[in-house]
């Protein structure tokens, strides 16, 4: 008697989508009783955590990401490149642009898009850096800017055009702007030397708190602060962003900082999807999951990454936004999904933390990995050790490891995209 065909979909391509396939590749291969099927905006997995580099001209836009197909190997039954409109929990199915895609099983791992947290011209007015064409767009405006200086006269519109301003402090803006001080003053300057960019621009950092990187022990925190503000970035805490607008950020104490560039990074929230079926949410917008990392009254339907509302037992608080919670996450849910097939126990996910690592720039990163504090030029290699090993593709690792190793020797790229 033949089996019943079990088919499991997964929505999104990010590290909880592609690593949840991977899995269940494992497991399945060859399954004909079993169907995966992804659901992507994109043609391409995305290695997230080296967006600040391409948008600083450090790494080629192409070495940070993977074909899907490619990716995802001989059982991939189907891959639809579209939107997800809906889904609908009573009937089992995913509404997209071109139809209905039914499930059996469902992986929601759509990740998450900027947090504006309602400021007023946010939206309108800054860049943010959360998928590629982000990337692309800081890394023109970095070129733009310099090229435009080079026409303008009055000292405070140069300045004012040459002034960068980040706000958030968390990782992705330190990295950020660590990155980007390094792009004006080593390469750029180099290429406009007639525009004084090493006189005139300015890299700022706002950040609500009264430090930087709070998930980093207090001494790493100090460190953050004492390496940037020695690479010239000027950095603002205790600061809190109340309005954007075509002049500048508006600060809550009143100072208006002016620059043309204003950039997000200060936070995230999940992709929001539309249910058929009322789903009450956490406040941060998050979807509440079972242990077992599925729905409670959707038992099919798995939630990972920084869509899902897991709560660690051990904290009692979620799980931060990180590549490797989505990767584990993605594990135990394939796992789960199998055991639910065949009939056996869901287990319960457990996280343990591996460490954490920051970027700051050439030849500097810290860290902590299990109870050691690390930083400096070893914190830094590990850094990029650690990374090269998690890019999927030996390819793509000989490409970012390449694109590394010239930018030790030469300027970097500075081609519009």
């Amino acid at each position: 008697m033949q089996k019943e065909k079990k088919r499991i979909v997964i929505l999104g391509a990010g590290f909880a989508g592609v690593y949840t396939y991977k899995q269940l590749h494992k497991i399945y291969h060859h399954d004909k009783n079993v169907e995966l099927v992804m659901v992507s905006r994109t043609n391409y997995f995305l290695f997230t955590p080296l967006l600040h580099e391409v948008a600083t001209g450090s790494i080629d836009p192409e070495n940070i990401t993977e074909p899907i197909r490619k990716v995802l190997g001989c059982c991939l039954a189907e891959l639809h490149m579209s939107e997800v409109q809906s889904i609908s929990l009573k009937e089992k199915f995913i509404k997209t642009a071109e139809g209905q895609i039914p499930y059996d099983y469902l992986v929601l791992g759509l990740g998450s898009t900027s947090h504006f947290f309602g400021i007023s011209g946010a939206v309108e007015n800054c860049l943010t850096l959360k998928n590629l064409d982000d990337a692309k767009r800081i890394k023109n405006r970095c070129i733009d800017v310099c090229e435009q200086a080079l026409q303008v006269t009055d000292e405070r519109e140069r300045r004012k055009l040459l002034r960068m301003v980040i706000i958030g402090g968390g990782p992705t803006g330190v990295e950020l702007a660590a990155e980007m001080i390094e792009f004006f003053q080593g390469t750029l300057n180099k290429y406009f030397c007639n525009a004084n960019i090493l006189l005139d621009a300015e890299i700022v950092l706002i950040h609500r708190d009264r430090e930087l990187l709070s998930m980093f022990s207090e001494k790493l925190r100090k460190k953050s602060f004492e390496v940037l503000t020695k690479k010239g970035v000027k950095i603002l805490l205790n600061t809190e962003v109340v309005s954007i607008d075509d002049r500048g950020v508006i600060c809550k104490n009143g100072e208006l900082i002016e620059t043309a560039n204003p950039i997000w990074t200060a936070g995230i929230q999940p992709v929001s999807i539309k249910f058929d079926e009322e789903i009450i949410k956490n406040k941060n917008g998050t979807i509440p999951v079972e242990s077992t990392l599925n729905m409670k009254d959707y038992p099919e339907v798995f939630v990972l990454g920084d869509m899902s509302g897991y709560i660690d037992p051990k904290t009692q608080k979620p799980l931060p936004a990180l590549a490797q919670v989505a990767v584990k996450e993605a594990e135990a849910a394939a796992n789960n999904i199998a055991a639910s097939i065949s009939g056996t126990t869901l287990q319960a996910f457990e996280y343990h933390h591996k460490g954490s690592l920051v970027s700051l720039g050439q030849w500097m990163a810290m860290g902590e990995i299990s109870n050691f504090s690390l930083s400096g030029h070893l914190a830094w290699w590990i850094w990029r050790t650690i990374y090269l090993s998690k890019l999927i593709s030996l390819q793509k690792k000989f490409k970012v490891a390449a694109n590394w190793t010239l930018n030790l020797f030469s300027p970097r790229d500075i081609s519009r995209f």
